[in-house]
């Protein structure tokens, strides 16, 4: 059980911790809870951290206090990835959950047109209740897919829609990249958080891009994560 905030963060580096990940769907005081189409959506809290659960599996996390901050070790090294480019002016983000890379990137780059994309609009309700630190945004419950046929002039792409099981089949097919390579800018880049234990499903995505963009990519795993992050830039033909 899980009593004080040195149980949730590694005081050292300031990010959540392993054994808060694997104890959270049970942690905390339950805010939210909602059935959606065989999916439970959970909001929890404690003290100052709030999180988002889907089907027990820890989404996003956000300290009430400083809702921009990144506690998640993906999000620290996309951080990180961001800080070397030049700021953007369009941003995509396809995958809300509980808006941490919405509250980072706002915050970050205040003069940014930043749309997010998200198909539950429980998952909306969700974000605009409890984690949002801006009332003032532009969120689309909406199929990434759809979006992306008008989408054009994008800086940046961050695509956050994968799941450990049952990702959607339009990730592993050519033409969803397709859509996203035309709604990019020249030198506009794509940034991917890939969940996958299963290696195959890596090399695929890879191929995909290669055939796409035209570049091999080299997908970064996080330590002790599931995550790999993806970085791939469209460069000019």
């Amino acid at each position: 059980m899980l009593k004080s905030m040195n149980d949730y963060i590694n005081l050292s580096t300031g990010l959540i911790n392993s054994h808060f990940i694997e104890n959270s769907h049970s942690e905390g005081l339950l805010l939210y809870w909602h059935k959606y189409n065989g999916d439970y959506i959970q909001v929890r809290e404690h003290g100052n951290l709030r999180w988002l659960l889907i089907n027990n599996t820890l989404q996003s996390v956000i300290d009430t206090t400083n809702p921009r901050s990144l506690l998640l070790p993906h999000l620290q090294h996309l951080a990180l990835q961001w800080q070397t480019l030049t700021a953007p002016n369009k941003v995509l983000e396809l995958g809300l959950g509980g808006g941490a890379i919405r509250n980072y990137l706002s915050h970050k780059y205040p003069q940014a047109n930043i749309t997010s994309v998200e198909k539950n609009a429980d998952i909306i309700d969700c974000y605009t209740q409890f984690f949002s630190s801006n009332k003032n945004e532009r969120l689309l419950c909406a199929d990434a897919q759809q979006i992306l046929k008008s989408a054009q002039n994008i800086d940046w792409i961050i695509l956050d829609l994968f799941s450990q099981i049952d990702a959607p089949r339009f990730l592993f097919e050519e033409a969803f990249y397709k859509k996203i390579y035309s709604a990019l800018n020249n030198n506009g880049v794509l940034f991917i958080n890939f969940l996958s234990q299963h290696e195959s499903q890596l090399k695929q995505l890879q191929q995909l891009l290669l055939d796409v963009f035209g570049c091999n990519v080299s997908p970064q795993k996080i330590t002790g994560y599931v995550n790999h992050i993806v970085v791939v830039t469209k460069k000019e033909a």
